[in-house]
């Protein structure tokens, strides 16, 4: 599990350094801040990767500034910790704060710094008196973005409400479900599914297997609950977690198509699956309605992908000739070729061709003078093929790390679904790692997955995972409105609060998430009836 800590003490420990840093580490854990300092670290031989993890996940560098430390670093030493430490704080755009000791002082002269450290010079740093007393704590603190642990008492908290308990729920379930009650058997599902499922009062992960035959006995039943688990199935063949079968758009279009005219989420995903022909004919006509249907049902992201829809079909026929007279001339003109083949906008009717459009995308690759969506768009023809294009995700994921690295948010959401859901190998460190790169750049749904998997086990933070349900729930993802009730119901990394609850839960079922119903009923009548 990666260090995540929200202050990173960085000192030479000749000391004075080490003195200083464990009375400052003492003094702000006191205070209830939450702080990296290793006093066992003897700064020598290769940098480690703990160190490098721990200061890419923190929110404040601290850099105790002795004399001998700065001497160190202008030096540039082959073996030198606090430099590489400094750098990976710079790199990664953190909140670095330079606490100059008694006697210390910056160079006046930038140049008489190594070439990559002379921002340092530049930052504001603050003066530490002979004595340890209050006042430059007080500016120090004012300036770091972390606050006190103590402000988060439910950092951890797996279940703090007193009226509502999800194993008590979860038995019930279980108990029904057993007597052929499907609202209860759908209920069961969607514990196994969203990995809300206790074990010994701790969330044990999800069980896709059990979620699966759940709902496919309610899908084969045609009851009331039918088009709600087959909404759930459609995105498991998406997804490719469907227990010993393949990943298949063609099964999740057919679930979805079943589904869509009563839920909202499979109208949403009918009219994407429709839109690019994944696992389906490509037919403009159908792709309109399909996304009016969604849009009726109050998704908001089909609103904003139909408007791209409407923008995205004008005179491609013309541009694409011109970009092939420019081919060479404008850097980016073999990648717009690229994406008019594979939004296939140079037929009539519209027809992907994958096969031109990876062509292009290569040829703009090999340049060597593209942008990180190049990459991008080549790794989705082989993660989402349409026709007789190759299905490949490692091809897949080969282009979409290069994007990654490039800062690409796509790509790093695109990593972390992969590596969640084993697409390539199954890594939740990576999964994790990729979807909280794509969440700080505003990807909604990977702060979504990111709750759901800071409740796994490894990577338990049920604080942390309230938060980015929230945060997608605020940002209108209807799946993240659901799980943030369910957080709510149950205190789950947060002071239970049932009115709260009840409002999410109320917007997610508004939007097409029928799990919602269950929770709703029940704070209507908790006795059951």
């Amino acid at each position: 599990m990666e260090n995540k800590k929200d202050i990173f003490i960085s000192y030479k420990n000749d000391g004075e350094g080490n003195n200083f840093a464990a009375r400052l580490c003492a003094h702000l854990k006191g205070m209830g801040y939450d702080v990296y300092y290793n006093s066992d670290e003897q700064h020598a031989g290769n940098f480690p990767e703990i160190l490098r993890d721990a200061v890419r996940n923190c929110k404040d560098f601290l850099l105790i500034l002795t004399q001998a430390c700065l001497d160190q670093l202008k030096r540039h030493d082959k073996v030198d910790w606090i430099r590489e430490e400094v750098l990976t704080a710079y790199n990664n755009k953190k909140n670095i704060i330079p606490l100059l000791m008694p006697g210390v002082t910056m160079p006046k002269d930038k140049n008489e710094m190594p070439e990559d450290l002379r921002f340092l010079p530049d930052k504001n740093a603050i003066v530490m008196p002979e004595s340890y007393d209050k006042s430059p704590l007080d500016t120090l603190l004012s300036w770091m973005n972390s606050k006190p642990e103590k402000k988060y008492v439910f950092r951890d908290c797996y279940n703090s409400s007193t009226e509502n308990s999800i194993d008590k729920d979860m038995q019930n379930a279980i108990g029904n479900a057993g007597c052929d009650d499907y609202a209860a058997m759908y209920e069961l599902a969607n514990y196994y599914y969203y990995g809300l499922a206790t074990d010994a009062g701790e969330g044990c992960g999800r069980d896709y297997a059990k979620a699966y035959n759940l709902l496919k006995r309610i899908s084969d039943a045609d009851c009331e609950y039918s088009p709600y688990a087959d909404a759930i199935i459609g995105e498991m063949y998406h997804l490719g977690i469907v227990p010993r079968q393949s990943q298949s758009y063609e099964n999740a279009f057919v679930y979805h198509e079943r589904s869509k005219d009563k839920s909202g989420f499979s109208a949403r995903e009918y009219a994407y699956l429709k839109s690019r022909g994944y696992g389906c004919d490509f037919c403009y006509e159908e792709i309109e309605n399909s996304y009016l249907s969604a849009v009726e049902q109050g998704d908001n992201i089909a609103i904003v992908t139909l408007a791209k829809l409407y923008t995205s079909y004008g005179q491609f026929r013309k541009a694409a000739e011109l970009y092939k007279k420019t081919r060479g001339l404008i850097p980016d003109a073999e990648y717009r070729l690229g994406m008019l083949y594979r939004d296939g906008v140079l037929e009539d009717p519209p027809r992907p061709d994958f096969f031109r459009a990876a062509f292009y995308f290569q040829h703009a690759i090999d340049s060597g003078k593209c942008e990180a969506d190049v990459y991008f768009q080549l790794g989705r023809l082989y993660f989402t093929p349409v026709g007789d294009f190759p299905k490949d995700f490692r091809v897949a994921e080969k282009n979409f790390i290069i994007a990654a690295d490039m800062g690409h948010k796509g790509a790093q959401y695109k990593l972390g679904l992969m590596y969640e859901y084993g697409l390539v190998e199954k890594d939740l460190k990576k999964a994790v790692h990729y979807h909280t790169l794509a969440a700080e750049k505003g990807i909604n749904f990977s702060a979504y997955h990111l709750a759901m998997l800071l409740c796994e086990e490894g990577f338990r933070n049920y604080h942390r995972a309230f938060e980015y349900a929230e945060y997608a729930a605020r940002k209108g993802v209807m799946e993240a409105e659901y799980l943030l009730g369910v957080f709510l119901y149950y205190g789950r990394g947060c002071v239970a609060n049932e009115d709260r609850a009840y409002k999410y839960f109320t917007k997610a079922l508004n939007h097409g998430m029928y799990q919602a119903k269950i929770m709703i009923d029940r704070i209507k009548s908790p006795d059951g009836k």
